[in-house]
């Protein structure tokens, strides 16, 4: 008589967040964010470049990272108009959590994909197609009008999360069998230029509950304003306060979805002098109020 032979699963995708595939244009920018899940970004087509953490980064063709939960990210797109690709960029990005623990190793990681990985890209975003039947350049895989509608093709989101999670295992044995095909951050031979961004780069994530100036941040690595601006732009093609902006703004988000403080509070650990003075921060920096995220956060599970 047979006896069952238990499936012991290495690593499990609970959730999907996001699913999005993106054509830019050369000198595209996002200027980055922060959230409590797991995003992978993939170069399709072109290069790309930003930082990871307190890491600069750039992917070419075949490419993907990791982006680790509550570490600030961004990208650009930067390739030569003479490229063979062209100039533009097409951007796969998909972020998602559940038990994951060993992808923690994939930490500041490059991964170069093999054929059959890149197919599970495509396959993604086939059957992201049929779960609302929304464009390239949309979220495929939650509508927020109807985040509780039917998929238009029973299965879909489930055949992403299996896929998802081939590639990871894929990934993890890559790692292992095949470390040429693996790089780790930094990527450059740090020259003085980089080291002093990593250097400011960490200051501003020390201090993002201080609600610090552009001024605080070139007096502490005693540089002039137009040293400052200069070197940290060529490095990640984005402004000191840029960055530091769009880091406190998701660490906001990321204490309103845990809920636990009030805005009040809140106002008080960013060291805000009132709460009238952060919720127009807020709004200016994203566009909608506390209060209005507060209504919309809710997680994408998998069913």
């Amino acid at each position: 008589m047979l006896k069952p032979v238990p499936v012991e699963p290495v690593l499990s995708v609970k959730e999907l967040y996001t699913l999005y595939y993106f054509h830019h244009e050369s000198g595209y920018r996002f200027a980055g964010e922060s959230h409590d899940f797991w995003e992978i970004i993939y170069v399709d087509k072109g290069r790309a470049s930003g930082i990871n953490g307190t890491e600069p980064y750039t992917l070419e063709k075949g490419q993907i990272i990791f982006h680790h939960p509550n570490v600030f990210h961004n990208f650009r797109t930067d390739g030569a108009p003479d490229a063979e690709d062209g100039a533009d960029c097409d951007i796969f990005v998909v972020s998602f959590n559940g038990e994951l623990e060993m992808l923690e190793q994939f930490r500041d990681h490059i991964f170069t994909l093999s054929m059959h990985e890149r197919h599970l890209f495509r396959e993604m975003i086939e059957e992201g197609k049929q779960v609302y039947d929304k464009p390239f350049g949309k979220n495929l895989v939650y509508r927020k009008d109807a985040p509780h509608e039917p998929e238009h093709l029973p299965g879909a989101k489930q055949m992403i999360r299996n896929l998802l999670e081939q590639l990871l295992i894929s990934l993890y044995r890559k790692q292992q069998e095949c470390p040429a095909q693996v790089k780790s951050l930094p990527m450059q031979s740090l020259g003085m230029e980089y080291q002093i961004v990593r250097q400011v780069v960490t200051f501003l994530d020390q201090n993002i509950y201080n609600n610090i100036t552009f001024v605080d941040v070139a007096s502490h690595f005693n540089l002039s304003e137009t040293q400052l601006k200069k070197l940290f732009r060529e490095v990640t093609g984005y402004s000191v306060m840029q960055y530091y902006r769009k880091s406190v703004v998701g660490r906001i988000e990321y204490h309103i979805r845990q809920m636990d403080k009030n805005f009040t509070e809140l106002a008080d650990l960013f060291n805000f002098s009132s709460i009238h003075y952060f919720s127009k921060f807020y709004k200016r920096e994203t566009g909608h109020t506390l209060r209005e995220y507060l209504k919309s956060s809710q997680d994408v599970s998998l069913p």
